[in-house]
């Protein structure tokens, strides 16, 4: 923990992200009070701050944080430490000081601290007190320094506090007040154990579950949407503050005993492991809709008393898992800490849930209990959504709804509310039942009304849906009146207008805003459309006349446009000048420059010009007005020689000030330099190279010198230059040895040459011999080469000796000759090879460079022996190319072939022999299938034939087997029954009772694709169409191979039958007649179809045909009464193509029996009834009123009832 203090005079503007534009600084902090001091308290990831309120309460600040603290009297508060804990007053060079509360320990100092660092002051350790005599004052403590290791990750929280202002006040370090009162006979050991104890314990902690001191202050677990979080509470729950139950176990920072012996690892793994393990299942309790309690207790191992004896863990943490998909569904975590319950949220209403629970400790992790289920309870349904309108008109409005999630209980009613046209006022109910439409009548037209929805069961009443306004229809508003002009501007104009004249407040109007531009043809666009009453025109032309009018609409339409509104916009700022160019020749003291008028004036004339000048390659420098008229064109004189200048214009005109163009550099004359001094010499010179120096040249002009010129001189010979550039300094290579040169420097600027400078002679010393000339090569033998070389020239000594590289490759060269002779045999070569060599001289000065390498090759000789020849497995070689059966394919490697390349190889088979090209492989045809043969090769190249591989063996296949015949067992409209046998053939296969065929089918695009392949000899072919030509093909599949495809075979399905009809529906008539319908068929793949209708009659035993034909319908006559008739229907097929007719089966039989008519009873009357009903008979216009009004009432109950059905 580190307390920064700084006076408030010394506070930096820039403050850090923590409290930077978080906290509100105090009055006397603005007013910079120096009298008062600020100091900043860090608490760091692990620690918890706590100060004392005036109230008494206790606020603790979980680190990491960062809270300013005020000090009145600018004093430093004093900080009391435990035994074992020092504070220190640390000062760096910025005046900053820092109260650092450390272990009495050497290596625990601050991490942005040495310990080096020798503290300024030591306040001497603050001796323990009871909790009852802390001061009521504002007090802060402290928990120890730890590490952020020693606190899981959720526990760290940013605070950001006003500043707290203290007096004489005592600053606390808290480390566990309870238990540490009672070990006070512990902080009486000495010093040096106590370290010992303190630094074990350290260690011991990185391993062990968090500090109950923090977990202290979590008050509640609750869960959301199956995740846990977990608040902190902050007032009265830091540590030892009363009314928390604590549990029994060491304070963080109080030295544990070493005494015991660490236990294995292994055996202390296995006995936490046993442990955790067996714990009970979870209790769930107050179960609601949404919500649920959870309860559980520690495991077995955790119960026994006698557990801190035994190393037991003190605490373990829990992990409480979820399922809404049954037992065995997937499970997710909804809690992880150390409490012993927690409360489930958000979960669905009327839903079964499974729940286990296991215990944790560090990284180890028990079995999980038995899942418990339980089952949330039924609550009100969930808010419906708005309802929908599906008819209105002046007075009336129509609104129907969908039903909402019940969430268990089913809804009963619904309740519908509105605002009866009234905006922002309370809503009433106007409808309450279980439909789901509405209609609302004797509204106003042209009115919007609220509504909003809620549904109701058993249980509770739902929250209302969304509010949703509808409007009735209306009437079309009147033209308004021409829009006001309010303001114009550069780009934009605004307008406003009135609400057209009849329209009620409550109505909704629209308002189209049209434009259209000065001269310009395209008539009125729309610009706005809106209902404000006011609308800003932007991306408009500058100084251009508009003109514009309104157009109001509703619902119901639009209004005529209003009286046109004629504006001007304002005229614009005008653009930048051109960029200023010089006029003439410049001058070391003047130069003339002229720019162009804007292209852009703005709409408006430009008053005048400025000029600006600016002195230096930058435009940030100050820049001065050289010039203001009306002119384009300006002599700036009165200038500096040698220097650079940048010149920019601007323009002002009544639309404002234009911006500046772009700067023009324009540097003035300048006057050559001086001559330079003679160069020095930098060093010894050497044998091949001298380095030279130079001062620069003195001149009058402000011109800088851009580059020099080194010239050298060897005896009577011209200068020649030797080095040009900016640099003082120059190396002269490629010199010769023990030679003297002459050198001269001169400078030169922007004006010229410089005169040149005093010469100074150098001369080189002594070098290594120079490069030696290529070696001579004489090839005296086949493995035999002399080499012989001639010397280099002197470089004032002589050559000691020579050194002979020798190498097949020019990387790996060797040396193999060295001595003072210039020539070389070389023996032993190798035939065919290629050889490398270079030379290299050496004298008392060093080694010269190498020679160029020099090469050569011997000469060719015969072709090596094939190392490699092997026959080719049938994996590796393609069977479409060659049989297996008959052929046989060779690969070999290609021989070394000595320098010679190769033309041919000889293939030895038995005692004849094949000759082939230069290739690695080759396929030997015209083979008796299975049988061996013997082979072995030799290459052949310009020199003759080299000497015979190794004999390999090769056997070749059997022949495949050939396809078998294929035949239709059977023909169906759907399906082809295909059989095949085996084909019995004369040349030699390999039978074997593996066989497999493979049965193809051509499709759509002329190929075949397999649709069977196995042992079988059948196979049926299925999911085929009628009446269609399918093409089939055999092959046989052996250990020898696949064989060849048979030929195609053509096979046809059949026609199908009719299917059956429903049974014929029969109706009696008047007499004794009977009407059979019966259900249509159509058309089958183009053939017609017709109906064969047959009778039974009584008891009879069979039917007999009374009609045959395309028609649906049939009636008999002369049928008798109180008899049985049996009706059944057929469907024939009649073929097109081939005069056939397929005939389906029969459909069910209906029964019919002819009763007779009891009104026929009473016809028999008299000649005056019979009179009276002719005159009732209705005439003609009679008889056409009433179907009339029959169609009439029966088109209304249609609607009626299409209305009914599309409500509900």
């Amino acid at each position: 923990m580190y307390v920064t203090m700084m006076m408030t005079d010394q506070i930096p503007l820039d403050l850090p992200p923590l409290l930077n534009g978080e906290l509100t600084m105090m009055p006397h902090l603005v007013n910079g009070d120096g009298s008062q001091q600020v100091i900043f308290v860090q608490v760091n990831p692990g620690e918890t701050f706590t100060i004392r309120a005036e109230d008494g309460s206790l606020q603790c600040i979980q680190g990491p944080a960062e809270v300013p603290m005020m000090s009145p009297n600018g004093s430093i508060p004093p900080i009391h430490v435990p035994p074992g804990y020092i504070s220190q007053v640390l000062e760096d060079n910025t005046g900053v000081r820092r109260v650092v509360v450390t272990p009495q320990s050497p290596e625990c100092y601050p991490p942005s601290y040495p310990s080096a660092i020798s503290p300024t002051h030591h306040i001497s350790p603050y001796l323990p007190h009871h909790p009852h005599f802390i001061p009521s004052s504002h007090t802060a403590f402290y928990p120890p320094v730890t590490g952020p290791g020693d606190m899981p990750p959720q526990f760290f929280q940013q605070h950001h506090l006003p500043p707290t202002i203290y007096g004489e006040q005592e600053i606390l370090p808290f480390y566990g007040m309870s238990s540490y009162i009672t070990r006070e006979d512990q902080y009486g050991k000495p010093q040096h154990k106590k370290i010992k104890e303190r630094q074990l314990d350290r260690q011991n902690r990185l391993n062990s579950p968090p500090s109950s001191i923090y977990k202290s202050h979590i008050t509640s677990c609750t869960m959301y949407n199956g995740y846990g979080k977990s608040h902190g509470g902050a007032g009265g729950s830091g540590g030892g503050s009363p009314g928390i139950k604590k549990t029994e176990r060491r304070a963080r920072s109080s030295p544990r005993s070493n005494e015991q012996d660490v236990p294995d690892h292994d055996s202390e793994t296995k006995r936490v492991q046993d442990m955790l393990t067996g714990i009970e299942k979870p209790q769930v309790s107050n179960v609601q809709a949404r919500s649920a309690r959870l309860t559980w207790a520690p495991p077995s191992g955790l119960l026994n008393g006698d557990r801190h004896s035994n190393g037991l863990p003190y605490t373990c943490s829990y992990e409480v898992t979820l399922s809404d998909k049954g037992r065995d569904g997937k499970y997710h975590i909804i809690y992880s800490g150390e409490e012993l319950e927690c409360n489930v949220k958000d979960l669905r209403p009327a839903t079964d849930y499974h729940v286990k629970v296991c215990a944790m400790y560090n990284s180890l992790k028990g079995s999980c209990s038995e899942p418990v289920s339980f089952a949330t309870h039924s609550c009100s349904p969930e808010g419906p959504l708005p309802p929908k309108l599906s008819h209105r008109n002046k007075s009336s409005l129509t609104l129907q709804w969908k039903a909402p999630n019940d969430n268990g209980s089913k809804i009963t009613s619904y309740l519908l509310e509105w605002d009866e046209g009234k905006r922002n006022s309370g809503f009433r109910d106007c409808y309450f039942g279980s439909q789901r439409h509405c209609k609302l009548t004797k509204l106003c037209p042209a009115i919007g009304y609220t509504f909003r929805l809620a549904a109701r069961n058993d249980i509770g009443t739902s929250g209302y849906s969304q509010e949703i306004v509808f409007y009735t229809c209306g009437n079309i508003p009147q033209s308004p009146l021409a829009p006001r002009l309010v303001r114009a501007g550069i780009t934009w104009i605004t307008l406003q207008w009135n609400r057209p004249d009849g329209c009620t407040p409550e109505e909704v109007i629209t308002y189209t805003l049209e434009i259209q531009e000065e001269n310009n043809g395209n008539g009125f666009h729309p610009k706005y459309t809106g209902e404000d009453l006011t609308c800003t025109v932007k991306n408009l032309k500058r100084s251009t006349q508009y003109k514009f009018k309104l157009i109001a609409s509703n619902v119901e339409g639009k209004s005529s446009p209003s009286e046109v509104l004629v504006c001007t916009t304002s005229p614009d700022r005008p653009g930048p000048p051109s960029r200023p160019c010089i006029k003439g020749a410049i001058t070391p003291h003047s130069f003339c420059v002229n720019w162009d008028p804007p292209q852009d004036n703005g709409g408006s004339e430009i008053l005048k010009y400025l000029l600006e000048i600016s002195e230096g390659n930058s435009d940030a420098n100050q820049w001065e007005i050289a010039y203001s008229g009306s002119a384009t064109e300006h002599v700036c004189d009165h200038l500096k020689p040698g220097t650079l200048y940048r010149l920019r214009a601007c323009c002002i005109s009544t639309g404002g000030h234009s911006q500046c163009s772009e700067s023009l550099p324009v540097r003035t004359l300048s006057v050559a330099p001086g001559p330079c001094q003679p160069p020095t010499i930098v060093g010894k010179p050497k044998h091949k190279e001298v380095l030279l120096q130079w001062d620069c040249p003195s001149s009058d002009s402000a011109c800088e010198v851009t580059e020099y010129s080194l010239e050298m001189s060897e005896a009577d010979a011209d200068p020649s230059e030797v080095y040009r550039g900016p640099d003082l300094e120059c190396t002269v290579s490629s010199l010769l040895p023990g030679t003297t040169y002459s050198f001269r420097v001169r400078s030169t600027n922007e004006a010229g040459y410089s005169p040149y400078s005093g010469t100074t002679e150098v001369t080189t010393a002594a070098g290594p011999p120079g490069q030696c000339r290529a070696p001579f090569l004489t090839l005296t033998s086949n493995t035999c080469v002399l080499v012989s070389w001639e010397s280099p020239e002197n470089t004032g000594a002589d050559i000691s000796e020579y050194r002979l590289e020798w190498s097949r490759e020019e990387e790996s060269l060797e040396l193999i000759y060295c001595g003072t002779e210039t020539q070389y045999e070389i023996t032993d070569l190798a035939a065919a090879t290629h050889y490398c060599c270079r030379l290299q001289a050496a004298n008392q000065a060093g080694a010269g460079p190498y020679s160029d390498v020099v090469t050569c090759s011997t000469p060719a000789t015969e072709p090596g022996v094939v190392p490699v020849l092997f026959v080719l497995d049938d994996d590796h070689i393609d069977t479409l190319l060659i049989s297996p059966s008959m052929c046989l394919a060779l690969k070999w490697e290609e021989p070394c072939n000595n320098g010679s390349e190769i033309i041919a190889y000889v293939i030895e088979m038995g005692s004849s022999q094949i000759k082939v090209d230069n290739v690695t492989s080759f396929v030997i045809k015209g083979l008796q299938p299975d049988s061996d043969y013997s082979f072995r090769i030799q290459a052949v190249n310009g020199i003759g034939a080299g000497p015979f591989s190794q004999t390999v063996q090769g056997t070749t296949r059997p022949l495949p087997p050939a396809p078998p015949r294929l035949e239709c067992a059977a023909a169906g409209p759907q399906s082809l029954k295909l059989k095949w046998g085996d084909n019995n053939t004369t040349t030699k296969v390999l039978v074997t009772d593996d066989m497999v065929y493979a049965l193809q089918i051509e499709d759509k695009n002329r190929g075949f694709i397999t649709i069977y392949r196995g042992p079988s000899h059948t196979y049926k072919v299925q999911r085929l169409t009628e009446s269609t030509s399918y093409s089939f093909r055999m092959q046989a599949i052996s250990e020898a191979g696949e064989g060849p495809f048979s030929e195609v075979y053509t096979f046809s399905t059949t026609k199908s039958v009719p299917p059956a009809v429903k049974a014929p529906r029969v109706t009696q008539l008047e007499g004794n007649t009977c009407e059979v319908t019966w259900e249509a068929i159509p058309p089958m793949r183009g053939d017609p179809v017709s109906y064969t209708l047959q009778v039974l009659v009584g008891r009879e035993s069979e039917y007999k045909q009374v009609f045959k034909g395309e028609d649906t319908t049939f009636q008999i006559s002369g049928l008798q009464f109180n008899m049985d008739y049996r009706f059944r229907v057929c469907v024939c097929r009649r073929c097109t193509d081939t005069t056939q007719e397929l005939t389906g089966a029969f459909s069910p039989s209906t029964l019919f029996t002819l009763r007779r008519n009891e009104l026929a009873l009473a016809g028999e009357l008299g000649a005056t009834d019979n009179t009276k009903s002719k005159s009732m008979m209705p005439t003609d216009e009679q008889f056409a009123a009433i179907i009339v009004v029959g169609f009439a009432t029966l088109s209304i109950l249609i609607a009626f009832i299409l209305q009914y059905f599309f409500m509900k």
